[in-house]
């Protein structure tokens, strides 16, 4: 199946809905917020190179022949990346409950930083960065501790979340499943795109074996099409984290069809994988 046209429809889509929060003044003590549109753009960004590295790509040498292929491989890598971005999204946003939201955002939030203090500084600068930054570290692990939701893990799994593991108890599957994907689905395509990321033995094999163009453009096309899907539901999602993007969401009927069609839920699989 081929998926241009539906992919240049919600990429589409996207820029309207990132674009309705553009210039709008966020409250005081919600700046967290902010980081809703960075995640948009950098999952807008992974789905942009994955449209580009679709496209044939011609390598001419001096002497030599010249080279041309669909980079299908690639595609995969960056579409787990856009994968794995969509689940942040929604882990952190996609929940009307807005104190969850910032417990959640703080805990991603020192994950984060805590990974950074791991880093070796090699520069003056780099060492002013992890100073200033342990100090927000102690501020963050202190506003976590104050609020509520602390009080729902145990002694074991503060002690992680405190220590920066923000998906404390959830794997990425957990994540898939709480977006709205039918859990099986969700395991085939994160399994084989990261199989692709960490270079398994099926992935060589199947680069091995798709050696015509049409068969290198038949594996992108599938890929795509899981940009699709990701798309779909991120109309959804950001839509009802921010009302603007909700009326953009009805301004675009056609599109908004569009997405429906690709936003796939548990049920709509039920037939393919509860057998």
């Amino acid at each position: 199946m081929n998926h241009d046209a539906d992919y240049s429809t919600l990429l589409d889509l996207f820029i309207q809905l990132v674009e309705s929060q553009a210039g709008i003044e966020i409250e005081e003590g919600s700046a967290w917020l902010n980081d809703a549109q960075v995640l948009a753009n950098k999952l807008f960004r992974h789905l942009v190179s994955m449209r580009a590295l679709a496209a044939s790509t011609t390598v001419e040498t001096t002497g030599g022949p010249t080279v041309f292929f669909v980079d299908h491989a690639s595609v995969k890598v960056v579409a787990r990346a856009a994968l794995e971005t969509y689940l942040v999204f929604f882990y952190l946003y996609g929940t009307a409950d807005r104190s969850l939201c910032r417990f959640r955002y703080k805990t991603w939030q020192l994950g984060g930083l805590a990974d950074r203090q791991r880093f070796h500084a090699s520069t003056q600068q780099g060492y002013e960065v992890l100073s200033r930054e342990k100090i927000q570290i102690e501020e963050l692990r202190s506003d976590i501790q104050r609020l509520t939701q602390i009080s729902e893990y145990t002694d074991k799994q503060r002690k992680k979340l405190l220590g920066g593991e923000w998906r404390i108890g959830k794997g990425w599957a957990d994540l898939g499943t709480q977006a709205g994907f039918h859990n099986k689905y969700f395991d085939n395509i994160y399994g084989y795109l990261c199989g692709y990321s960490h270079s398994s033995y099926l992935s060589a094999l199947q680069v091995g074996q798709a050696q015509s163009i049409e068969d290198q453009q038949r594996l992108t096309q599938s890929i795509l099409g899981i940009g699709v899907v990701l798309m779909a539901h991120f109309a959804f999602s950001y839509a009802a984290a921010f009302s603007n993007a909700e009326s953009v969401l009805s301004a675009y009927p056609d599109a908004r069809r569009v997405a429906e069609k690709w936003r796939f839920g548990p049920k709509d699989m039920a037939s393919i994988y509860d057998r």
